[in-house]
């Protein structure tokens, strides 16, 4: 006894590429909410409440697939690059900051490199979903 199945599937290309882009917009923001949840937790505490200013620009659809993790406090990208600096009143700062409780400067950057395969996992799978 032998069975026989047929199974006969149609794609059409340009809904295929279009599903693809999309999960690929999703997962982008994803990695973007995640990366932000990192950041979160390394960015240092100092005049006011940098944390709370982080959040996500996201990829708002398939054609422009970028999302950005943005700190927009007054202060943000200062105590992201912590390097040596000389103020407007020609006060020096030295950088390199011992920032409380294991908080530090690039804390976007640096979570961004120590877990990027882990974001692009989240890209990986959203857009093989397609959602």
């Amino acid at each position: 006894m032998s069975y026989r199945v047929d199974v006969t599937t149609q794609q059409h290309g340009a809904e295929v590429i279009e599903q693809i882009l999309t999960g690929a917009a999703t997962g982008v923001n994803l990695g973007a909410e995640f990366l932000l949840g990192l950041a979160k937790a390394r960015a240092p505490f100092r005049d006011g409440d940098l944390v709370s200013s982080g959040t996500v620009q996201r990829a708002d659809d398939a054609i422009d697939i970028e999302a950005d993790v943005v700190f927009d406090a007054p202060y943000a990208a200062r105590w992201h690059e912590d390097g040596p600096l000389i103020d407007s009143l020609g006060r020096h700062y030295e950088g390199s900051s011992n920032f409380q409780n294991g908080r530090e400067s690039h804390y976007v950057e640096n979570p961004a490199r120590e877990n990027r395969r882990q974001i692009g996992a989240i890209v990986r799978k959203a857009a093989k979903a397609g959602e």
